[in-house]
């Protein structure tokens, strides 16, 4: 088991690809369902940072770089104290905001009051646990943008969460792309179905786009949506239509991975259906006793196939058509990035002059 050390100085992205190796800063990511953080300290690595969340005296979780800024020694292997993170080295205690609260060893220490380390925006929403990673020119955190499906009360909706052993890029692809349903999950009970040809078609929509099959639509995989609201969030939609023989329908995914590192991503899912009444019962009871395990099945048979997919598989890709989406998408990333760093590398211009 490879050791956990703290990370004195955070790595900076020094290029386009380096930075979507370890994913686009300014935006909020799901990091955690909600009910896995407690009053304890815990340890996450996420954009390739290594952080450290808690709850404080008033529940509210609080979330900062896993780094005592006294001696270096990582603050998850600490514990929490009226609120505040404690270093289990020397007693030093941070609040939520990175702020030195206290250092019990030399209580007149200057140093109490002053920012030490990174602090990172977080808020509790749909069981989950969000984190927002800004860059320097962006540490102040706007309120995030959730989707319909799981702030509208006529929807019902059930989180999913793992950990791939792949770059998140390569999971990223996968969402963007409808056609391996046809293919990959052939044999499963939603996606046994329809066409295996097909004609995929973009349509450009408000901070994103859409895509569809032209020659099916309501049996595979045949409808996604990206939207990038700027700065805050990014969201890849996914209608999963349900077989007729149990009634037809459909139910939504809204998901997007979050990185981990370079080599690990944390895959997510919010499964969603709009019902009400009895019929959302009997959808919840269904999906805990019978969907949910055959879900997993096309799950498990994604992590299969992309945990073998390097990322540097792009360099010697042959794209057919059917991967218009996936093109959009990384054409889309590749801006963003690019425009990330050129922000930075102005202001770091501005500052020196």
């Amino acid at each position: 088991m490879k050791k956990f050390v703290a990370q004195p100085f955070p790595e900076q992205p020094d290029s386009v690809d380096d930075l979507l190796e370890t994913g686009l800063r300014n935006y909020w990511y799901l990091v955690l369902p909600a009910d896995e953080v407690t009053f304890k300290p815990v340890a996450l690595k996420r954009l390739n940072r290594n952080i450290v969340l808690w709850r404080d005296e008033s529940g509210a979780v609080q979330a900062v770089e896993d780094y005592c800024p006294h001696r270096g020694a990582p603050l998850s292997l600490g514990y929490v104290c009226e609120g505040k993170l404690t270093c289990a080295y020397h007693g030093l205690q941070l609040d939520g905001r990175g702020v030195i609260a206290a250092t019990p060893a030399t209580p007149d220490s200057p140093f109490v009051g002053q920012k030490a380390i990174k602090s990172y925006p977080a808020r509790e929403f749909a069981e989950a646990i969000w984190v927002y990673f800004g860059d320097a020119l962006h540490e102040e955190a706007p309120e995030p943008i959730f989707p319909e499906e799981i702030t509208a009360p006529e929807w019902s909706s059930f989180l999913f969460t793992t950990t791939w052993n792949c770059n998140w890029q390569v999971a990223l692809d996968n969402r963007l792309d409808p056609i391996h349903g046809s293919y990959l999950h052939a044999n499963t009970f939603t996606l046994a179905y329809g066409r295996k040809d097909t004609e995929l078609k973009v349509k450009k929509i408000k901070h994103g786009f859409s895509s569809w099959r032209s020659n099916q639509r309501g049996v595979n995989i045949d409808w996604n949506e990206v939207t990038f609201h700027p700065d805050n969030i990014f969201w890849v939609k996914t209608e999963i239509p349900y077989p007729m023989p149990i009634g037809g329908g459909f139910f939504r995914i809204n998901a997007h991975p979050t990185p981990i590192d370079r080599d690990n991503t944390y895959v997510w899912f919010y499964r969603s259906c709009k019902v009400s009444g009895w019929e959302r019962d009997m959808w919840r009871f269904l999906y805990k006793n019978r969907f949910e395990e055959r879900n997993l099945e096309v799950v498990d048979q994604d992590r299969t196939v992309l945990e073998a997919i390097a990322l540097e598989a792009r360099q010697r890709e042959m794209l057919l058509t059917t991967d218009v989406a996936v093109a959009r998408m990384r054409r889309m990333m590749h801006e963003k990035a690019e425009r990330q760093l050129a922000a930075l590398s102005d202001a770091d211009i501005q500052a020196a002059e």
